[in-house]
């Protein structure tokens, strides 16, 4: 069973989704799904029908934008481009009041956008919990530590998104006692869980802990 927050809005992006059955969890345990222009594409693949889909509109197909209007699904259409269409979804969420937010789509494909979506993440680590899903993995924002689940060999890795200090690791094959994550310094691939869970914690900064699905 996926662990998910009690409660969260979904933001499918346009970059890589998870894979259809878990997209279709997600959709389904949701209060509600916002699509950042052609991330409507991948839900209305699946029939999800969003609450609102919101940016500039140059990715969402034809087909795509018949099944939403057909759906009464709220469109957002916002033409300027001093932010991005995931920045323009991020900021109408704030808006709503989600705190706890599951996203699909900010990797994969084009690898500058992908990096310009996990800077643009680092703005608003304080307005929401974050998790983010693709093809592979679970990944997680974390600002501060927790235990999480796991299975004995699966694969873990940590990147630090901003500096993180005194980050213990338990129940990890590679533990680590106290150190700094910092990229460009030293960071946490590949490690690998030894029991059904294991915890992380830290002083401060923010790490993007991975774990399969």
């Amino acid at each position: 069973m996926m662990q998910l927050p009690q409660s969260y809005d979904l933001l499918v992006c346009n970059g890589e989704i998870a894979a259809p059955e878990v997209l279709n969890i997600l959709a389904e345990r949701a209060e509600s799904v916002v699509c950042a222009d052609g991330g409507a594409n991948a839900a209305a693949a699946l029939e999800i029908v969003p609450r609102t889909v919101i940016g500039d509109f140059d990715s969402m197909t034809e087909e795509t934008r018949r099944y939403c209007e057909q759906h009464g699904v709220e469109m957002l259409h916002l033409t300027r481009q001093d932010d991005t269409d995931f920045e323009k979804a991020l900021l109408l969420l704030r808006q709503r009041g989600t705190k706890h937010l599951v996203i699909t789509g900010v990797t994969g494909k084009l690898l500058d956008h992908t990096l310009g979506n996990f800077s643009i993440l680092l703005r608003y680590i304080r307005d929401f919990s974050i998790v983010l899903f693709d093809e592979n993995f679970r990944m997680d924002v974390l600002t501060e530590g927790g235990r999480f689940t796991s299975k004995a060999g699966d694969r873990i890795s940590v990147v630090p998104l901003a500096p993180a200090h005194d980050v213990v690791y338990q129940g990890l094959r590679y533990p680590l006692k106290g150190e700094t994550l910092e990229a460009g310094l030293r960071e946490g691939t590949c490690n690998e869980a030894t029991g059904d869970a294991f915890e992380i914690s830290f002083s401060d900064g923010v790490l993007l802990l991975f774990r399969p699905i």
